[in-house]
């Protein structure tokens, strides 16, 4: 069985630290998809705790691990959490008192700890994927991972089989829903299948136990699961009804997956503990984010990612597809996956102050390009420049095409220059054959690119180029 969803990425805090991205959700079983209430219920105090050991690896050729390095993580949450109505763009308002981890990788340690200026979260929820995002403004990829666990408080209840059941009832989630608690991308086989242990005094105990081969970002994933939970139970004429908030949830996880385009890989058991209690006459109100001062830049929305420059030289938001691979004094360096592949690279780099607030020629631009390109080049395919209405930058385009390693390939290198002369330099890089599927990310992700945004440190490197 294949069922896909939207992207998501277990224990991507843990990937991402290694370092210093939908479809309607599938129908289950008859009667699971209960209508939305007429008022959305209470707010619920949401408490949870995840703590992961094991190894990180990346590949060797032939797919051979290499560099295995122990790691370890403990991560902390408290939140108060409101549903919202069905017509709203959030499913629920969140408002975290606490949201850190704590990663340990080869002994070498790092905590991370969501801002003061993003603890007042919407979460969207596309098909069976939670979706966080800031009103106004966007998160870090650092910050979305933090806040991505599996078994995530706005899908617990689609855990419950919507009929009466009894003591040895059993269900099979539907793949979708597997793939999203697990926040995995695909099911391409196994399942989750769910027991009810006991009930007493009002409360049921349900087993869930399965073993799910999947893929996040195209790489395969092994997960074994064994999660237990608690809910109401309401007497019925044809057994129990399981109702209202679950409560508790208990799980551990066994995954391993294997090294990606973008992330390394890992085997791993997580123990995740989430509590759950209503919250009577409070609720987290919709409200602009509490911007940072020197700014956190938009839009905000769900599937936009905020990246500054550590040096302050530019900032980026783009879309969630494009991952961060590498990023150091010389400049930043982007991949852009689509359903698991890799489509294409970008290379972001601080250029030196121009002694006159001049864009360059597009002749010169073009000088460049086919030097940098050396024997790769064979032709331009367009060239342009243009200014931008919002801020007066001025924007050199030129595309080319090529080969490199014996295919065709094309290049689509920027120079956005502003009033103070400040530049910087963007160049995309991908095989002919998927320019297609490529479309006009690069002018998507250009019109986000913003420079300036900090303190300014002049580039020490020269821009990069090359196949990704």
């Amino acid at each position: 069985m294949h069922v896909a969803r939207g992207s998501g990425m277990f224990f991507g805090l843990v990937i991402a630290a290694l370092l210093a991205p939908p479809a309607a959700a599938e129908e289950g079983p008859a009667g699971a998809a209960a209508p939305p209430a007429a008022e959305p219920p209470a707010s619920r105090r949401v408490t949870a705790t995840l703590a992961v050991k094991g190894h990180v690896f990346g590949l060797a050729g032939g797919g051979e691990e290499q560099g295995r390095q122990p790691i370890t993580m403990r991560a902390e949450f408290a939140f108060l959490e409101t549903p919202q109505p069905a017509t709203a763009a959030a499913a629920v308002l969140r408002r975290y008192d606490e949201a850190a981890a704590t990663i340990e990788v080869d002994g070498a340690e790092q905590r991370l700890a969501l801002p003061d200026d993003a603890r007042s979260i919407a979460v969207a929820r596309l098909g069976t994927t939670p979706q966080p995002f800031l009103a106004d403004a966007a998160l870090t990829r650092a910050e979305l991972e933090l806040l991505e666990t599996p078994f995530d408080s706005i899908l617990l209840e689609d855990l419950l089989p919507g009929r009466p059941v009894d003591v040895d009832d059993r269900w099979t989630l539907p793949g979708d829903l597997a793939a999203g608690l697990l926040a995995i991308d695909t099911v391409e086989a196994g399942s989750l299948e769910a027991r009810v242990v006991e009930i007493a005094t009002g409360v049921a105990v349900v087993a869930l136990a399965g073993v799910v081969d999947g893929a996040v970002d195209g790489v395969p994933t092994h997960v074994v699961v064994d999660v237990s939970f608690a809910v109401a139970a309401e007497p019925d004429e044809d057994g129990h009804v399981l109702t209202g908030d679950v409560t508790r949830l208990d799980c551990v996880l066994v995954e391993r997956r294997q090294a990606g385009h973008v992330a390394a890989g890992f085997d791993v058991e997580a123990r995740l503990t989430v509590t759950r209690a209503e919250a009577a006459g409070v609720a987290v109100e919709p409200g602009a984010a509490a911007l940072r001062a020197g700014g956190r830049r938009g839009p905000g929305g769900p599937g936009r990612v905020w990246h500054p420059d550590p040096e302050g030289r530019y900032e980026l938001v783009h879309d969630a597809g494009w991952r961060c691979v590498e990023e150091d004094a010389g400049g930043l360096v982007l991949r852009l996956l689509d359903l698991g592949a890799l489509v294409a690279q970008c290379s972001i780099t601080a250029l030196p102050r121009a002694a006159e607030a001049v864009a360059p020629p597009v002749d010169e631009v073009q000088r460049h390009v086919e030097r940098s390109l050396s024997g790769q080049f064979k032709r331009f395919d367009g060239a342009a420049e243009t200014v931008r209405r919002d801020d007066g930058v001025r924007v050199v385009r030129v595309a080319s095409e090529g080969t490199a390693e014996g295919l065709p390939f094309r290049w689509v290198h920027y120079v956005l220059t502003d009033d103070a002369g400040r530049r910087v330099h963007a160049t995309f890089m991908l095989e002919a054959s998927l320019a297609r599927r490529f479309g006009d990310a690069d002018a998507r992700l250009v019109s986000g690119l913003r420079i300036g945004g900090g303190p300014e440190r002049e580039a020490r490197l020269p821009p990069k180029t090359g196949t990704p």
